[in-house]
């Protein structure tokens, strides 16, 4: 075997790890670090284009026509893995962020249920099931409150999931009104009311960031339209793209970079949002 050979298939393999290789994490309080995100997207930076640059080597009119079709399939495979893996990191990202925005709303409605039924003097464990009645992860919650736990150790083993930081301000306040005897419902309002304060400021710090993700996916497509440009020029881009070794590489390259830099993007943004 060629060491050209011998680099495509080891460079393939990497590829088909990389985007194969463990489960998607989902997000989880500040979700950007320089040094995570390196190590996350270098590999598949560095790999994708060498795969094409080997592929090319390996398509050149001297090489046999099976090493030919072998090397072109090869790239498509290289191109079409490392654009899987980085659409399904960005659908993990979309799907972590609508999570943890419906588990913040959850925290700010069990407070303002919470303390209604604490006013209507319903004791403290028939209010809590009927607050967290529409949540089943909730349950550990209801399971410790029924036995007479340590409730508010419960809220702060909630408080550790995406979206649910507020539950620890919840136990908190009720530590508190055990301790003090203070009106739990009052305490309960006032923390609603910062915790809906802070949404206000997230949701701010969501629309400034609207206008540079919105920016990279249009950036991410705007090749597409110079293609369309291009045929109807006659220029046949596609032709090149398609039929010919260098614009295969292009091709591939290209459209992983693209999806890179939509990710690079979203690992900043919510960055800011956390």
């Amino acid at each position: 075997m060629t060491p050209s050979a011998t680099l495509l298939v080891g460079l393939t393999a990497l590829t088909v790890w990389l985007a194969l290789g463990g489960p998607a994490r989902t997000v989880s309080g500040p979700s950007y670090s320089p040094r995570v995100a390196v190590q996350t997207l270098l590999p598949l930076l560095v790999a994708v284009p060498v795969v094409s640059l080997a592929a090319v080597e390996t398509m050149r009119s001297g090489a046999p026509v099976h090493a030919q079709v072998g090397g072109r399939a090869v790239l498509a495979a290289a191109g079409a893995g490392g654009a899987a893996l980085v659409v399904r990191r960005l659908v993990v990202r979309t799907r972590s962020r609508t999570a943890r925005l419906a588990n913040q709303r959850a925290v700010i409605a069990l407070c303002d249920a919470l303390a209604a039924e604490l006013r209507a003097g319903t004791p403290a464990a028939l209010a809590i099931e009927r607050a967290c009645s529409q949540r089943p992860s909730w349950s550990p919650l209801l399971v410790t409150s029924h036995l007479g736990g340590d409730v508010a150790g419960s809220l702060r083993d909630l408080a550790g999931r995406p979206g649910q930081r507020g539950l620890a301000a919840v136990a908190a306040a009720w530590e508190v009104s055990g301790r003090s005897g203070l009106a739990l419902a009052d305490v309960l309002d006032r923390v609603g009311d910062a915790l809906r304060d802070e949404q206000d400021a997230r949701g701010e710090v969501t629309a400034t960031l609207a206008p540079p993700r919105a920016t990279a996916k249009m950036l991410a497509v705007l090749p597409a339209f110079g293609l369309a440009l291009g045929s109807s020029m006659g220029a046949r881009p596609l032709h090149v793209l398609l039929s010919t070794s260098l614009g295969l590489c292009c091709l591939a390259s290209g459209v992983v970079l693209a999806l890179l830099g939509v990710l690079w993007v979203e690992h900043i943004a919510d960055a800011a949002e956390a």
